[in-house]
């Protein structure tokens, strides 16, 4: 899996209609909410290029837990569910 950040993005409705179009960046349209008449922000997933991109675009970026970071708790995540798996085909 490529090292992403869980981000929030920030900007005028323009750019943020277009955040579908931007390589790296996997958001949840269900997370948009309005900030004021013409200001939205989103979360999502976002690559180093991605983030790139945001920042050309005149988007802001707020980092909600950074690449690494997410990546221990990914690695936590999946390391529970294998044992969770193993102890219950230990118990069938």
């Amino acid at each position: 899996m490529r090292a992403v950040h869980l981000v929030r993005i920030a900007g005028p409705t323009e750019p943020m209609r277009r955040l579908g179009e931007v390589a790296g960046l996997d958001f949840e349209r269900t997370s948009a909410r309005r900030l004021d008449e013409d200001r939205w922000q989103v979360s999502g997933y976002a690559s180093e290029e991605a983030l790139a991109t945001l920042h050309e675009r005149g988007l802001e970026v707020e980092a909600v837990v950074e690449r690494e970071e997410l990546s221990e708790q990914r690695s936590a995540l999946y390391e529970k569910l294998d044992d969770d798996h193993t102890r219950e085909a230990q118990t069938e």
